[in-house]
């Protein structure tokens, strides 16, 4: 469109208290897992099923120790799962619905709250978090808790923005006339991985040289893979191969990423694995054409477990060359119902379903595919994550 946006700024408004667990605040000393319950009246085929007088959700902190559940904060239950906690534990963003609350105060857009001092405050006031209707977008820690990284729509394009925890320093970290989405941070924090559709349009800005702003011009939903030193501003192209999805880093030096899923009714789909500093891109699931989904790579970028969702049906183990270790249709999932999970040194790695669909339950199995337990028959036991 030629109506530019309004450029998003960084809101440090709608400050509140927020009353966290004395023993929550210094931090954790033992991995907890967070957990949201929802109270909301969702079974609208039954008149008797009674509407809460408030549709709120409460996130919690579990202790795995014991199982006690400490409540953290209570947020409208339209927020669902967009909630981000940072790696250290003390700090979580989120996102709120707009929306007039009785007292006339119009809240909505993303916030931060500090566990550490009991505060909230809203960081960014937007209607979503699909800038410009790009999908598959959530702010992003870096490893030490420090930044939060987001793409946020500005006059003609997209950019990605950085805001520190304390909110001393927002900047524009790309600050390109492109599309620049999907910000992922390395291991390392060093650098960030990001598509951009820089190289075909190097502006949306009209009237400019070489703008691919027009009447029939239509943005773009995927672009190249991208990295920046964070600590000089430098960025490069990694491969100019079309991205459709967010990068995923798998060590330092290694970014993979799964082509061909923007088409939900896709007969296949490649995984590959891109080497940063060599430049090289190689497809790791085999020449022969499938649908490959729920890639879960192993610590290091050693290797990758996926379900081979095509017939014949298979879940399938190969090392970072692509070669094949491993191969079974011991285990049946959905189309779009598998979820693995590594365990931190890489020597065992727990799969099962998702959405819903679990009909193996719970299944283990050594860095090789040798089950040491499950399948569980316990339907409900989905979507495995290992602790750190």
């Amino acid at each position: 469109s030629a109506t530019p946006y309004p450029s998003v700024g960084f809101a440090n408004d709608q400050w509140r208290n927020v009353d966290v667990p004395d023993d929550l605040r210094d931090g954790l000393d033992t991995p907890w897992f967070a957990l949201v319950l929802v109270n909301e009246r969702t079974d609208t085929t039954n008149l008797q099923t009674p509407i809460p007088a408030s549709e709120m959700e409460t996130v919690y902190l579990i202790n795995p120790a014991n199982g006690e559940a400490r409540p953290v904060i209570e947020l409208p239950a339209s927020t669902g799962t967009r909630i981000y906690w940072a790696p250290d534990g003390n700090k979580l963003a989120y996102f709120v619905e707009p929306a007039l609350q009785a007292d006339g105060t119009l809240v909505g857009g993303v916030y931060l709250l500090n566990l550490s001092v009991g505060i909230s405050l809203r960081l960014f006031d937007i209607p979503g978090l699909n800038p410009r209707g790009l999908p598959d977008h959530a702010p992003v820690w870096s490893p030490d808790s420090s930044t939060l990284a987001i793409a946020l729509p500005t006059g003609y394009d997209v950019d990605i923005f950085t805001v520190s925890a304390d909110g001393s320093v927002f900047q524009n970290l790309t600050a390109h006339g492109a599309y620049d989405f999907w910000p992922a941070w390395s291991p390392d924090g060093r650098r960030l991985a990001f598509v951009s559709d820089r190289r075909d349009c190097p502006t949306w800005t009209p009237g400019e040289p070489d703008t691919c702003a027009g009447p029939d011009a239509v943005a773009p939903t995927g672009g190249q893979l991208y990295v920046m030193d964070v600590e000089t501003g430098t960025v490069r192209m990694v491969s100019e191969q079309a991205l459709d999805g967010p990068p995923v880093w798998v060590s330092n030096l290694q970014v993979t990423y799964t082509t061909g899923l923007s088409d939900l009714q896709a007969g296949e789909s490649q995984v590959w694995l891109a080497n940063i500093q060599s430049g090289t891109v190689r497809e790791v699931t085999g020449d022969e054409a499938a649908l490959n989904l729920g890639a879960a790579w192993a610590p290091g970028g050693l290797q990758v477990l996926y379900h081979r969702a095509s017939e014949p049906a298979a879940i399938e183990l190969r090392d970072a060359n692509g070669n094949l270790i491993v191969s079974t249709d011991q285990f049946a999932f959905a189309r779009f119902g598998f979820a693995a999970d590594w365990s931190p040194e890489g020597d065992y790695v727990a799969f099962g379903g998702r959405n819903g669909q679990c009909p193996q339950g719970l299944i283990v199995a050594r860095n090789d595919l040798t089950v040491v337990y499950g399948p569980t028959n316990f339907p409900r036991a989905c979507e495995p994550s290992y602790s750190p």
